[in-house]
Protein backbone atom coordinates (compact mmCIF):
# COMPACT_ATOMS: atom_id res chain seq x y z
CA UNK A 1 0.00 0.00 0.00
CA UNK A 2 1.19 3.43 -0.81
CA UNK A 3 1.54 6.05 2.43
CA UNK A 4 1.37 9.31 1.97
CA UNK A 5 2.59 11.92 4.42
CA UNK A 6 0.46 15.26 4.80
CA UNK A 7 2.88 17.91 6.40
CA UNK A 8 6.68 17.43 6.41
CA UNK A 9 7.97 20.20 9.44
CA UNK A 10 7.83 17.57 12.28
CA UNK A 11 11.10 15.05 12.98
CA UNK A 12 8.22 12.03 13.27
CA UNK A 13 8.26 11.91 9.66
CA UNK A 14 11.96 10.57 9.44
CA UNK A 15 10.66 7.77 11.76
CA UNK A 16 7.79 6.68 9.98
CA UNK A 17 9.85 7.03 6.74
CA UNK A 18 12.67 5.18 8.63
CA UNK A 19 10.70 2.27 9.95
CA UNK A 20 8.24 1.27 6.32
CA UNK A 21 10.93 2.61 3.68
CA UNK A 22 14.69 1.97 4.83
CA UNK A 23 13.62 -0.80 7.57
CA UNK A 24 11.10 -2.84 5.42
CA UNK A 25 9.34 -3.54 8.78
CA UNK A 26 5.90 -3.76 7.24
CA UNK A 27 5.76 -5.72 3.90
CA UNK A 28 3.98 -4.06 1.34
CA UNK A 29 3.20 -0.98 2.46
CA UNK A 30 6.02 1.97 1.69
CA UNK A 31 5.59 5.49 2.32
CA UNK A 32 5.16 7.37 -1.25
CA UNK A 33 4.30 10.44 -1.16
CA UNK A 34 4.65 13.57 0.56
CA UNK A 35 2.30 17.04 0.91
CA UNK A 36 4.43 19.52 2.72
CA UNK A 37 2.69 22.98 2.78
CA UNK A 38 4.14 23.60 6.24
CA UNK A 39 7.74 23.45 5.12
CA UNK A 40 8.52 22.61 1.33
CA UNK A 41 12.41 22.17 2.30
CA UNK A 42 11.38 19.78 4.52
CA UNK A 43 9.41 17.98 1.85
CA UNK A 44 12.26 18.13 -0.25
CA UNK A 45 14.35 16.73 2.00
CA UNK A 46 12.55 13.52 2.94
CA UNK A 47 11.66 13.34 -0.68
CA UNK A 48 15.53 13.02 -1.88
CA UNK A 49 16.74 10.97 1.65
CA UNK A 50 13.75 8.37 1.41
CA UNK A 51 12.05 8.33 -2.75
CA UNK A 52 9.16 10.20 -1.80
CA UNK A 53 7.33 12.11 -4.53
CA UNK A 54 6.15 15.25 -3.59
CA UNK A 55 2.69 16.34 -4.19
CA UNK A 56 1.15 19.79 -4.89
CA UNK A 57 -1.98 19.48 -3.29
CA UNK A 58 -3.93 17.26 -0.69
CA UNK A 59 -5.65 16.14 -2.97
CA UNK A 60 -3.05 14.60 -5.39
CA UNK A 61 -1.89 12.67 -2.62
CA UNK A 62 -5.25 11.43 -1.48
CA UNK A 63 -5.41 9.91 -5.01
CA UNK A 64 -1.87 8.49 -4.88
CA UNK A 65 -2.11 6.78 -1.62
CA UNK A 66 -4.45 3.92 0.71
CA UNK A 67 -3.38 5.79 4.12
CA UNK A 68 -1.87 9.00 5.02
CA UNK A 69 0.10 9.96 8.09
CA UNK A 70 -0.96 13.85 9.01
CA UNK A 71 2.11 15.08 10.95
CA UNK A 72 1.57 18.76 11.28
CA UNK A 73 2.79 20.45 14.30
CA UNK A 74 -0.40 22.36 15.28
CA UNK A 75 -2.88 20.31 16.35
CA UNK A 76 -5.53 23.10 14.64
CA UNK A 77 -4.38 21.90 11.74
CA UNK A 78 -5.13 17.90 11.72
CA UNK A 79 -8.66 17.80 11.50
CA UNK A 80 -9.63 19.07 7.91
CA UNK A 81 -7.56 16.99 6.56
CA UNK A 82 -7.59 13.57 8.84
CA UNK A 83 -11.86 14.27 8.08
CA UNK A 84 -10.63 14.42 4.32
CA UNK A 85 -8.73 11.55 4.52
CA UNK A 86 -11.44 9.43 6.08
CA UNK A 87 -13.89 10.82 3.57
CA UNK A 88 -11.64 9.57 0.73
CA UNK A 89 -11.87 6.10 2.57
CA UNK A 90 -8.22 6.33 3.70
CA UNK A 91 -6.23 4.67 6.88
CA UNK A 92 -5.37 7.59 9.05
CA UNK A 93 -2.83 8.07 11.96
CA UNK A 94 -3.50 11.73 13.27
CA UNK A 95 -0.08 12.93 15.06
CA UNK A 96 -0.60 14.48 18.50
CA UNK A 97 -2.24 16.96 19.73
CA UNK A 98 -4.91 14.87 17.78
CA UNK A 99 -7.10 17.73 16.88
CA UNK A 100 -8.11 21.28 18.67
CA UNK A 101 -11.25 19.91 19.89
CA UNK A 102 -12.85 17.27 21.98
CA UNK A 103 -15.94 17.78 18.98
CA UNK A 104 -13.66 17.45 16.22
CA UNK A 105 -11.95 14.29 17.54
CA UNK A 106 -15.20 13.03 18.39
CA UNK A 107 -16.32 13.58 15.01
CA UNK A 108 -13.24 12.03 13.27
CA UNK A 109 -14.07 8.66 15.63
CA UNK A 110 -17.45 8.73 15.00
CA UNK A 111 -16.82 8.85 11.01
CA UNK A 112 -14.03 6.47 11.03
CA UNK A 113 -16.34 4.05 13.18
CA UNK A 114 -19.08 4.13 11.20
CA UNK A 115 -17.48 3.96 8.23
CA UNK A 116 -15.21 1.06 9.28
CA UNK A 117 -12.64 3.09 8.58
CA UNK A 118 -8.85 2.61 10.52
CA UNK A 119 -7.62 5.36 12.55
CA UNK A 120 -5.20 5.83 14.99
CA UNK A 121 -2.85 9.18 16.28
CA UNK A 122 -1.87 11.30 19.38
CA UNK A 123 1.01 10.89 21.65
CA UNK A 124 3.39 7.57 21.34
CA UNK A 125 3.61 7.36 25.51
CA UNK A 126 -0.03 5.42 26.12
CA UNK A 127 1.60 2.78 23.77
CA UNK A 128 4.85 2.28 24.88
CA UNK A 129 4.78 -1.27 26.89
CA UNK A 130 7.34 -0.08 29.90
CA UNK A 131 4.49 2.53 30.24
CA UNK A 132 1.68 0.02 30.07
CA UNK A 133 3.09 -2.48 32.34
CA UNK A 134 3.32 0.00 35.41
CA UNK A 135 -0.96 -0.22 34.99
CA UNK A 136 -0.89 -2.78 37.91
CA UNK A 137 0.83 -0.68 40.04
CA UNK A 138 -2.07 1.79 40.06
CA UNK A 139 -4.14 0.64 43.19
CA UNK A 140 -6.74 2.21 44.94
CA UNK A 141 -4.60 5.14 47.13
CA UNK A 142 -2.11 5.41 44.31
CA UNK A 143 -0.25 8.57 43.07
CA UNK A 144 1.18 9.35 40.57
CA UNK A 145 3.28 12.52 39.11
CA UNK A 146 4.24 12.69 35.34
CA UNK A 147 7.27 15.53 34.88
CA UNK A 148 7.14 16.58 31.16
CA UNK A 149 7.78 19.53 28.75
CA UNK A 150 4.83 21.83 27.35
CA UNK A 151 5.53 25.63 26.53
CA UNK A 152 2.31 27.39 27.29
CA UNK A 153 3.61 30.02 24.30
CA UNK A 154 4.78 27.24 22.26
CA UNK A 155 3.80 28.75 18.27
CA UNK A 156 2.71 25.44 17.94
CA UNK A 157 -0.77 26.48 19.63
CA UNK A 158 0.78 26.60 23.18
CA UNK A 159 0.35 24.40 25.82
CA UNK A 160 -0.99 21.59 23.51
CA UNK A 161 1.91 20.78 21.31
CA UNK A 162 3.66 19.14 23.65
CA UNK A 163 1.10 18.76 26.65
CA UNK A 164 -0.80 16.49 25.66
CA UNK A 165 2.11 13.68 26.05
CA UNK A 166 1.71 13.99 29.59
CA UNK A 167 -2.23 14.17 29.52
CA UNK A 168 -2.59 10.87 27.53
CA UNK A 169 0.04 9.24 30.49
CA UNK A 170 -2.10 10.05 32.91
CA UNK A 171 -5.52 8.90 30.86
CA UNK A 172 -3.42 5.17 29.60
CA UNK A 173 -2.49 5.12 33.56
CA UNK A 174 -5.34 5.70 35.16
CA UNK A 175 -7.73 5.38 33.05
CA UNK A 176 -10.94 8.09 31.71
CA UNK A 177 -13.14 8.41 33.97
CA UNK A 178 -11.49 11.35 36.37
CA UNK A 179 -14.01 13.00 38.51
CA UNK A 180 -11.76 16.56 38.58
CA UNK A 181 -9.24 18.64 37.37
CA UNK A 182 -7.40 21.57 38.75
CA UNK A 183 -4.88 23.11 37.54
CA UNK A 184 -2.49 26.62 38.21
CA UNK A 185 0.30 28.62 35.84
CA UNK A 186 3.19 29.61 37.71
CA UNK A 187 5.00 31.46 35.51
CA UNK A 188 4.80 29.37 32.38
CA UNK A 189 5.18 25.74 34.62
CA UNK A 190 1.69 24.04 35.02
CA UNK A 191 1.07 22.40 37.88
CA UNK A 192 -2.32 20.17 37.12
CA UNK A 193 -4.06 17.42 39.62
CA UNK A 194 -6.17 14.75 37.97
CA UNK A 195 -8.80 13.65 40.87
CA UNK A 196 -9.97 9.86 40.24
CA UNK A 197 -12.68 8.53 42.73
CA UNK A 198 -9.73 6.69 45.18
CA UNK A 199 -6.72 7.85 43.35
CA UNK A 200 -5.00 10.72 41.42
CA UNK A 201 -2.76 11.85 38.93
CA UNK A 202 -0.12 14.99 39.00
CA UNK A 203 0.84 16.61 35.70
CA UNK A 204 4.11 18.80 35.98
CA UNK A 205 5.32 20.91 33.04
CA UNK A 206 7.93 23.43 32.27
CA UNK A 207 9.09 25.33 29.17
CA UNK A 208 12.04 24.35 29.01
CA UNK A 209 11.91 20.26 28.87
CA UNK A 210 11.69 18.51 26.22
CA UNK A 211 10.58 14.91 27.33
CA UNK A 212 9.50 12.99 30.05
CA UNK A 213 11.55 13.47 32.91
CA UNK A 214 9.81 11.67 35.47
CA UNK A 215 7.27 9.45 36.41
CA UNK A 216 7.23 8.43 40.14
CA UNK A 217 4.18 6.05 41.51
CA UNK A 218 3.02 5.66 44.79
CA UNK A 219 1.10 3.02 45.67
CA UNK A 220 1.87 1.11 49.21
CA UNK A 221 5.43 1.04 47.66
CA UNK A 222 6.99 3.44 45.32
CA UNK A 223 7.96 2.92 41.72
CA UNK A 224 10.77 5.47 40.40
CA UNK A 225 10.88 5.13 36.23
CA UNK A 226 14.36 4.83 34.35
CA UNK A 227 13.06 7.17 31.61
CA UNK A 228 16.05 6.49 29.18
CA UNK A 229 14.96 2.74 29.68
CA UNK A 230 11.39 3.56 28.18
CA UNK A 231 11.48 3.42 24.79
CA UNK A 232 10.74 6.17 22.20
CA UNK A 233 8.04 6.57 19.43
CA UNK A 234 6.33 4.04 19.20
CA UNK A 235 3.64 5.72 16.51
CA UNK A 236 4.60 3.89 13.20
CA UNK A 237 4.97 0.58 14.78
CA UNK A 238 1.27 0.98 16.22
CA UNK A 239 0.36 2.68 12.65
CA UNK A 240 2.29 -0.56 10.89
CA UNK A 241 0.41 -3.03 13.16
CA UNK A 242 -2.84 -1.42 12.08
CA UNK A 243 -3.03 -1.54 8.56
CA UNK A 244 -1.56 -5.21 8.82
CA UNK A 245 -4.00 -6.21 11.03
CA UNK A 246 -7.29 -4.05 9.97
CA UNK A 247 -8.01 -3.76 13.22
CA UNK A 248 -7.90 -0.07 15.29
CA UNK A 249 -5.54 -0.33 18.43
CA UNK A 250 -8.28 1.60 20.89
CA UNK A 251 -11.61 2.42 20.98
CA UNK A 252 -12.16 6.01 18.82
CA UNK A 253 -13.94 7.52 22.00
CA UNK A 254 -10.76 7.70 23.59
CA UNK A 255 -9.35 10.81 21.24
CA UNK A 256 -11.77 12.94 22.44
CA UNK A 257 -11.68 11.94 25.93
CA UNK A 258 -7.47 12.94 25.69
CA UNK A 259 -8.74 16.41 23.64
CA UNK A 260 -11.48 17.27 26.54
CA UNK A 261 -9.11 16.31 29.78
CA UNK A 262 -6.08 18.48 27.93
CA UNK A 263 -8.77 21.75 27.35
CA UNK A 264 -9.78 21.14 31.06
CA UNK A 265 -6.36 21.84 31.98
CA UNK A 266 -5.63 25.04 29.35
CA UNK A 267 -8.90 26.58 30.91
CA UNK A 268 -8.05 26.23 34.63
CA UNK A 269 -4.56 27.16 34.12
CA UNK A 270 -4.79 30.97 34.14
Amino acid sequence: MNIGLIGAENSHTKAFCKLFNTEGKSQGNRITHVFGDDSPEAAEALATEFGLAICATEEELLAACGAVVITYRSGSRHYEPAMRALQAGKAVFNDKPFTETAEQAKALGDYAEAHGLLLTGGSSWKAVPAVLALREEIVPGSTAVISYGADVDSPYDGFTFYGIHSVELCLSLFGVDYKSVSAVNHHGAIVATVAYADKQCVIMTRPDVYDLELLHITSGKTTVCDMSDMGGNVCPEEFAAMLESGKAPRPYGYYAEAVTLMREIMNKKE
